[in-house]
Order: C-alpha cells, then sequence, then structure tokens
C-alpha cells in the first residue's frame, strides 16, 4: 500500500534498485567517485555560470549607448563576448567534459558560416590578383599615378568590421546553445532579454515626457515627434522592443499554460486569477510598457513587424496547443487586447506617420532598384560585404532626390548580396534557415519547455521581416539579443535523451 502511494517514478526506482542493488559499486567506491567529481562539477557549474552572466550582462549594456550603433561598440562587444566564450572554453577543457550539444548537431550551419568567414577574408585579402580586384582601385591608380593595392572590397575596413560583427555573433550563438542547453538557463535567458527589454522601454516612457528633445545627452537629430530611445534611430528601437514583447508575451502565457492540467473549471478560473495577480501579471504589464514605447517611436517598419511576430507567435501557441490550453487561450486573448488597446490610444503619432510615403516611396523604390544594379554588376564577387554606402554614391542617378544621404539601402537582403555577392549571401541565408526551422520543429515537438523555441521563431519573424523595409538586424542591440535568443530555442529544440545519443 506504501507503494501505491508513491509517484510512478518512485516506485520504478524501487523495482530498479533490487533488479540492480548487486551489481552497483560499494559504499567505499561511491564515497571515493563522489569526493572525486563533486569538486570538478562545482567548478565547471560556476565558470559556466559566470560565463552565462557574462552573455547577459553584455545584452544588457549593449543597447545603452545608441544600441550600439557606432564601430567603438562593436570594438567593445567584440572583445567582451569572445572573453566570455573563452572562459567556457577553458572551463570546458580543465573539467575535461565535452559541450553539452555536438558540433555536428549544427553542421550545415556551421559549414556555411566557416565559408562565408572565409569568402570575407577573402575579399579584404589585398594581394588578390589585379582581375579579381574591384575595378575602383585601378581607376584609383589611374588618379593617383600611384601603385596601390586592391582587393575585391571596395572598403576593406567597413568589410573587416562586417567580419568583427559576424566572429561576435558566433560567438554569442555558440556559448549561449551551449549554456542553454539547460532548461533553466534558457528560461533565465528569455526572461533576461523580457525584463532587458522592459527596462529600456520604460526609459523610452518616461524620457518622452521628460526630456523629449533628446536621445541620451545629445540634442535629437532625427524624428523629432517620436519617443527619443537609446538608440540612434526611433525605427530600429521598434525592432528590438518587438523582441522583449515577444519574450514578455510568452512568458505570460506560459504562465495561465500552467493551469491547462487542472481538470476542475473552478481550479482554472482560480488560475486565471492567480495567474493575473502573479508573475503573469507582471509579464503582462511588462508588455504593456513595451508596447507604449514602441508605439511611441512611430516606426512603421518594426511595429509591423512586430504585429508579424505576434501572430508567429500565437499560430505556434495554438497549432501546438489544438485547442486544448483553455487557460493558456485566455493568456493569449488578455495579452491581445492589453496590445491593441494601448496602441490604439497612444498610436496617434503612428496613424500621422502613416499618411507620408513609406514602404513605396519613390525615393526608396529607387534606391532598391539602384541596389540591385550593383548586385548584377558583380553577381559572384560583391563589392565588399558592409560596403553599401561606398558604392551607392557611384550609382545614384537622377531617379533620386538631390538631397540626402544614403548609409544604408533599408533592406539588409539587398546590401548582404551587394556585399559579399549572390553565391555567399545566399550561402549565409541556408546557413542561419537551417537553424531557424530546427527552432520550428522544436516548437512542435518538445515535450516540456517549448515556450523558448517558440519565442526565438518568433523573434526570428520580426526581424526578417523587418530585414524587407529598414536596417534593425544590422544595429548591436538587436543582432546579438537575436542572435542570443535564437541560439537558445537551437538549444532547447532537443530533449536531453537525444542530447545523449552522440
Amino acid at each position: 500500500m506504501l507503494g501505491a502511494d508513491l509517484p510512478m517514478s518512485s516506485r520504478q526506482g524501487f523495482r530498479l534498485d533490487k533488479i540492480v542493488g548487486a551489481a552497483m559499486p560499494s559504499r567505499a567506491s561511491r564515497a571515493s567517485e563522489s569526493t572525486t567529481t563533486k569538486p570538478s562539477r562545482f567548478r565547471d557549474s560556476a565558470i559556466d555560470d559566470i560565463a552565462f552572466a557574462a552573455i547577459v550582462l553584455g545584452l544588457l549594456l549593449g543597447p545603452f549607448c545608441f544600441g550600439g550603433n557606432l564601430p567603438l561598440s562593436w570594438g567593445i562587444q567584440g572583445i567582451w563576448f569572445p572573453a566570455a566564450s573563452l572562459l567556457y572554453e577553458v572551463g570546458r577543457l580543465i573539467a575535461g567534459r565535452r559541450h553539452p550539444i555536438a558540433i555536428r548537431r549544427i553542421g550545415l550551419s556551421c559549414v556555411c558560416i566557416g565559408a562565408v568567414t572565409a569568402w570575407a577574408a577573402m575579399q579584404i585579402y589585398q594581394g588578390i590578383s589585379e582581375p579579381y580586384q574591384h575595378p575602383l582601385w585601378q581607376m584609383a591608380r589611374d588618379a593617383l599615378h600611384r601603385d596601390l593595392p586592391g582587393a575585391i572590397s571596395i572598403n576593406v575596413d567597413e568589410t573587416m568590421l562586417s567580419l568583427v560583427r559576424l566572429g561576435t555573433a558566433v560567438c554569442v550563438f555558440w556559448t549561449t546553445m551551449q549554456l542553454c542547453h539547460s532548461a533553466r538557463r534558457a528560461h533565465q535567458l528569455v526572461t533576461a532579454v523580457a525584463a532587458i527589454g522592459a527596462l529600456y522601454a520604460s526609459y523610452v516612457v518616461i524620457s518622452f515626457f521628460v526630456f523629449p528633445g533628446a536621445v541620451l545627452w545629445y540634442e535629437k537629430w532625427n524624428y523629432t515627434q517620436a519617443a527619443p530611445s537609446k538608440f540612434a534611430y526611433s525605427n530600429t528601437y521598434a525592432t528590438y522592443a518587438g523582441i522583449g514583447l515577444i519574450a514578455s508575451i510568452a512568458l505570460a502565457i506560459d504562465q495561465f499554460a500552467a493551469f491547462d492540467g487542472v481538470r476542475s473549471t473552478g481550479r482554472k478560473i482560480a488560475g486565471v486569477v492567480a495567474a493575473m495577480t502573479g508573475p503573469g501579471g507582471v509579464w503582462l504589464a511588462a508588455a504593456g510598457v513595451i508596447v507604449v514605447a514602441a508605439t511611441l517611436t512611430a516606426a512603421r517598419g518594426g511595429i509591423f513587424s512586430t504585429f508579424g511576430g505576434l501572430a508567429a507567435l500565437l499560430a505556434l501557441i495554438v497549432l501546438r496547443r489544438r485547442g486544448k490550453g483553455v487557460v493558456a487561450g485566455i493568456g493569449a486573448l488578455t495579452a491581445m487586447a492589453i496590445v491593441g488597446s494601448i496602441a490604439y490610444v497612444f498610436g496617434d503619432a503612428f496613424a500621422n506617420r502613416l499618411e507620408l510615403p513609406g514602404f513605396n516611396s519613390q525615393d526608396r523604390l529607387a534606391v532598391y532598384r539602384l541596389g540591385i544594379l550593383s548586385i548584377l554588376d558583380a553577381p559572384y564577387s560583391g563589392s565588399g560585404w558592409g560596403t553599401f554606402r561606398d558604392v551607392f554614391p557611384m550609382y545614384r542617378d537622377s531617379s533620386l532626390g538631390p538631397f540626402g544621404v544614403w548609409n544604408v539601402a533599408r533592406n539588409t537582403y539587398v546590401e548582404e548580396f551587394q556585399g559579399l555577392g549572390i553565391p555567399a549571401a545566399s550561402i549565409l541565408l541556408v546557413g542561419v534557415g537551417v537553424l531557424v526551422g530546427r527552432t520550428i520543429y522544436g516548437s512542435f515537438t518538445r515535450k516540456h519547455g517549448s515556450i523558448v523555441p517558440i519565442v526565438a521563431t518568433a523573434a526570428t519573424f520580426i526581424v526578417s521581416l523587418e530585414a524587407f523595409v529598414d536596417y534593425g538586424i544590422q544595429i548591436q542591440a538587436v543582432a546579438l539579443t537575436w542572435t542570443a535568443i535564437l541560439a537558445a530555442g537551437v538549444a532547447q529544440s532537443w530533449s536531453r535523451r537525444e542530447l545523449t545519443d552522440r
């Protein structure tokens, strides 16, 4: 009778002891093994915790100064995150333990990213044969009457900076993926992203009413009617806010979903109340603050992309639960009601922006056309990764007005194909697409902890949609936050049982 009152796992444990008890090592040998392994595991765990804290701290401080939209910021983060990765790898080496997620599980993506890295390095190599160099180098030699070293890239420094950005993102992805094989750490990362998003959103809301004409200690130089943010441009902040919003709403819905296993209707109602007055309500409040901040920026591309990410989030939750998550559904409807109401109340600036030329403006369409022409002029070699602002003036014509400087194409895909060339840019998209496909797969197959792959998938919808009409993913805060979320989603797309099968 005592055994019948125990949980199934406990009853199985008693039977297992009887079956294999004779094969168990002696108490002395177990004690000896314990004394030799516990300190090593403790040190290993402590190093992992420090590396994880360094990742989160980097994500917290990264957006502070203009969203990291400065070469100095990329330089600092290009040291910080690789240092965190090095610490993690040294800890693994000292402990003599393998990586929780073998590299072969993301082998195709590693090959793709490695190929792009090698090609970008080739673009900045100044010893390449003259026929392969960009024609502008020969034009410079003829104009200056000097022998200048040339390269495929029209601007070696910008391409090198792009390599630094890629290397930083790879360090963030690899280390975060390994650390977030732990469901606890993965959930902590999503929580940190939501909390950081709410923190910066609070700054945006307060600054809108207290010092609306400044960004940090500088006077605003663009989007003067929109809310100031820590970002240099309000439109890129909206994309960053969207990632935090996705994480906040997902955490809130997860709190509601915890009560779906209760059969009693009365207890379900009590669960809804408990979620609303507990952590679920806190995350809904955080989502509300983020919505206010994003709406006040009046950034059309970021806001529309965020709605696309929210639609993806709800679709994944509904398809996964297949109508069985009543309480989770109530949480989702509540979250959507809050988002819609706040967007309506604070959406005057956004509504005014909708009346202005935007995605279909003649200037923007002209830039897209000229960008495509630059791609077709160097379809295989590209003009150098990250060199759009150097190349575009050579193609600018009367289809654009005489005023304004186009440093970006406002279409990340055009810039990638123009800089890397069609083959390398396609390989880069394939490498990232495989990882995103893994998070989508994990969103449907994971029995527990599916919220992390779902958040990663929805966040990817935001940045990929926004990349068609703007450049949020090219901003450090957006790029690295999304990379960390994607890494956690990939890590949680496998169960522990699958990962032990090497």
